[in-house]
């Protein structure tokens, strides 16, 4: 354990980003990163939208829900085309250990954990914009 953070810490965090995208799939987790990216800019919009009028943060709201959704659905289906490309990969092998067994899953799980991750995000600010929009 302790060696895998000595190796961590050597790598910088955009190539340690970088590397679990490609594991979890490059396209699907660009395709995560992208909505992502998206729903943050809509809560920054959200935000403004707020301190100016107030107008129009229900449509901020559902987008945000909206992309948020899409992100970890996004992410499942990631996770199981991984695993159909993992368990394939594994069949075919003569002699699969555990290792390689456990090495595979993990990196199936990565574009789910991602799109969670956004997923969790999104919905926290819906909470705070909803919250600060009925206070207003």
């Amino acid at each position: 354990m302790i060696t895998f953070l000595i190796l961590q810490k050597s790598k910088s965090t955009l190539t340690i980003i970088n590397d679990r995208l490609h594991e979890g799939g490059f396209f699907i987790m660009s395709l995560i990163l992208i909505c992502g990216l998206i729903s943050l800019f809509l809560i920054f919009r959200g935000f403004l939208s707020l301190r100016k009028s107030g107008k129009n943060i229900d449509k901020h709201i559902r987008l945000i829900n909206a992309i948020g959704l899409f992100v970890l659905v996004l992410g499942v289906f990631g996770q199981l085309l991984k695993l159909i490309v993992t368990l394939d990969n594994l069949h075919f092998q003569d002699n699969a250990t555990v290792n390689e067994l456990a090495g595979g899953l993990k990196y199936t799980m990565l574009p789910t954990l991602f799109g969670c991750f956004f997923f969790l995000v999104g919905r926290f600010f819906t909470i705070i914009l909803s919250w600060l929009s009925v206070n207003k």
